[in-house]
């Protein structure tokens, strides 16, 4: 079974800290961060030209499910429109039923990728995950982890800058 494999589980830490076993930076996961999020702070942007809560939580997303689809050999469509690869449509305003769906697809995209890491064979983790790929599996797999914590700095910042007025 994959979670018996030390970096199988080693990745699953990665990606999904738990509240048994936390990050070891303390730092929330992009979902916890949503926790609060109304549709307006999801959408407000320190300056016209930045991203906001919403188009990076929906980043993360896309990225998130692009890797399970690479590990499973799936391929589930995101529910968005997209500006450009991997980057949700712009947008100022969302109602929260809006909102609220969109969350629900991060959270879902989150949990196909841990289900997909948790089920993958551990003897393919040092192997490229398509045949013109130079990168192996458990690279996709930190990087997805790594790119996820990224951004969650970003959400954090955004959060508190919104919370206070962007000041």
């Amino acid at each position: 079974m994959a979670r018996n494999d030390a970096r199988i589980r080693n990745a699953l830490l990665s990606i999904d800290p738990t509240t048994k076993r936390p990050a070891w930076h303390g730092a929330p996961t992009p979902i916890g961060l949503l926790r609060g999020v109304t549709p307006e702070t999801a959408v407000w942007r320190p300056h016209p030209s930045m991203n906001n809560i919403r188009e990076i939580s929906l980043h993360v997303a896309f990225w998130e499910n692009s890797i399970a689809n690479r590990l499973t050999g799936e391929s589930v469509r995101v529910p968005f429109k997209m500006r450009k690869t991997s980057w949700a449509a712009r947008s100022d305003s969302v109602d929260a039923g809006q909102w609220k769906d969109e969350v629900a697809f991060v959270k879902a995209a989150h949990e196909r990728l841990v289900g997909a890491v948790a089920g993958f064979d551990p003897a393919r983790l040092g192997k490229p995950l398509e045949p013109k790929s130079k990168r192996i599996a458990i690279e996709f797999i930190h990087g997805a982890a790594e790119h996820s914590l990224y951004h969650a700095g970003q959400i954090k910042l955004l959060k508190t800058l919104a919370k206070r007025g962007g000041r």
